[in-house]
């Protein structure tokens, strides 16, 4: 696992809860979304990183109030997405290091998005747009896997003005 000894206290409270025999159901609701992000993602998004490890990346997520998980009216999971707060400068190292978000970084580093449907990943993108409302002039980062390796890329927030406009 990409765990190890770090100094984040934020990820210590989330894997001591998610560990915790008095909050059985926040464990069953991060064991759902992982199975969600497995059954979605491609095999580029998480490579090897195993079972554990993903549960305490949703754990910390859910910590920092950096994910979106989107439930139909049935309680089926239509999407996913996670995210970071960070600088420009700042690296994939920065996720498997667990450094902690730098709310006052210069960009966010969208790091986790699945979604089953359209519609799930614009009410997604709405969400996170309430949630993180400086997602419209900070600097906007991700990691595509393009010509067979991962490749950073910068979004454009135009995308997010198309979608306000299709509301």
């Amino acid at each position: 696992t990409y765990l190890m000894q770090v100094d984040n206290p934020i990820l210590n409270s989330a894997v001591a809860a998610l560990n915790s025999e008095k909050q059985p159901h926040f464990a069953a609701y991060v064991d759902r979304i992982v199975d969600y992000c497995i059954e979605n993602e491609n095999g580029k998004v998480f490579e090897d990183w195993d079972r554990e490890t993903l549960r305490q990346l949703v754990a910390y997520h859910q910590a920092k109030e950096t994910i979106i998980a989107l439930w139909d009216n049935e309680n089926n999971l239509q999407g996913v997405f996670m995210w970071y707060n960070c600088n420009e400068d700042d690296q994939w190292s920065f996720v498997y290091n667990w450094d902690e978000d730098k709310k006052d970084g210069d960009a966010i580093f969208m790091a986790f998005l699945f979604a089953s449907n359209t519609s799930a990943w614009k009410q997604m993108l709405l969400k996170f747009i309430e949630l993180e409302p400086d997602c419209l002039i900070k600097k906007l980062l991700g990691v595509r896997h393009r010509n067979g390796s991962p490749t950073r890329v910068k979004y454009s927030t135009k995308l997010f003005a198309k979608i306000l406009k299709s509301k």
